[in-house]
């Protein structure tokens, strides 16, 4: 399907950057790339990831590169993406579109602008860097668009036309409050709950490292995460986190009361009723209370 898109721009070439770069080339689409770090762009150009470097930001801010960039996918940390939207104002409202790949969205505030759609493809990796970039990552996995300026038509088609024809994602669409909260509770507590589970065995000072389960493996990856982009993400999303972490808070308390045995039940109660009870009970909790 022709998606009207023949060459796009990736600013940021880690995990997400170089993935994307890669799925675009196997769909015969021409691929720009920049990052601060040159190491990773001169393995980009030499591994054939991208087609065509810049070497700042400087040289992407100019109104030139409209006439032949259809899109620009800013993929780095949440707060960089900001700075760099803030730094490539000479290409806001033309024919090119913006978007990013952040999961929190909240801190992006621009008004006047008719070519900023925001994206979060749901993909990733316990992999990361460049050298990790696979161009089937996204494949079959969903993308999240947010429109809170109000792009005009034909940025928002490109962009699910990109999302869906080339990068082969489902598509949705939510607000930004919406998302981020969404995300919070589905990505960010997650996070959150393996740096605390980690940080607790090491307080123990129990060596475990020979009776690892597949559960705790999968926490010690989610606790390896980029530091940098999580940080990012504590603080640019704290409110909708405080609110996971108080619903996760009720239902720890609960099952705490049960392990405990301090609510006293009918013991004719199985064990399936009991805790078929309590799931009905958290699932009644009201988050808006906090």
């Amino acid at each position: 399907m022709n998606t009207n898109i023949k060459e796009i721009l990736v600013i940021g070439l880690g995990l997400i950057g170089s993935s994307i770069a890669k799925a675009s080339k196997e769909k015969g689409i021409k691929v720009h790339g920049f990052d601060i770090d040159d190491k990773s762009l001169q393995y980009a150009s030499d591994n054939k990831i991208i087609d065509n470097s810049f070497n700042s930001l400087v040289t992407i801010n100019n109104k030139e590169i409209t006439s032949y960039v259809d899109l620009i996918v800013i993929a780095v940390s949440p707060e960089a993406t900001k700075d760099i939207i803030n730094n490539i104002q000479q290409l806001w409202n033309t024919q090119t579109t913006i978007t990013d790949t952040s999961s929190v969205k909240n801190h992006l505030l621009y008004k006047d602008v008719t070519n900023i759609v925001l994206s979060h493809p749901i993909a990733g990796s316990d992999k990361s860097g460049i050298s990790s970039g696979d161009e089937n990552l996204f494949t079959g996995k969903k993308t999240v668009i947010c429109n809170p300026f109000n792009a005009d038509k034909k940025h928002t088609q490109r962009l699910e036309d990109f999302w869906k024809f080339v990068l082969q994602m489902r598509v949705s669409e939510m607000s930004v409050k919406d998302h981020d909260l969404m995300f919070a509770m589905t990505s960010h507590l997650p996070h959150l709950i393996s740096y605390a589970l980690i940080d607790s065995i090491r307080l123990s000072s129990k060596d475990v490292k020979d009776n690892v389960g597949g559960g705790l493996k999968e926490f010690i990856r989610l606790s390896g995460s980029n530091p940098e982009m999580w940080r990012d993400i504590f603080e640019l999303n704290d409110k909708n986190i405080i609110k996971s972490l108080a619903s996760f808070q009720l239902s720890i308390n609960n099952l705490l009361e049960l392990i405990t045995k301090t609510k006293e039940l009918p013991e004719v109660f199985s064990h399936s009723d009991l805790l078929k009870k309590e799931l009905e009970d958290i699932k009644s909790y009201k988050e808006d209370s906090f």
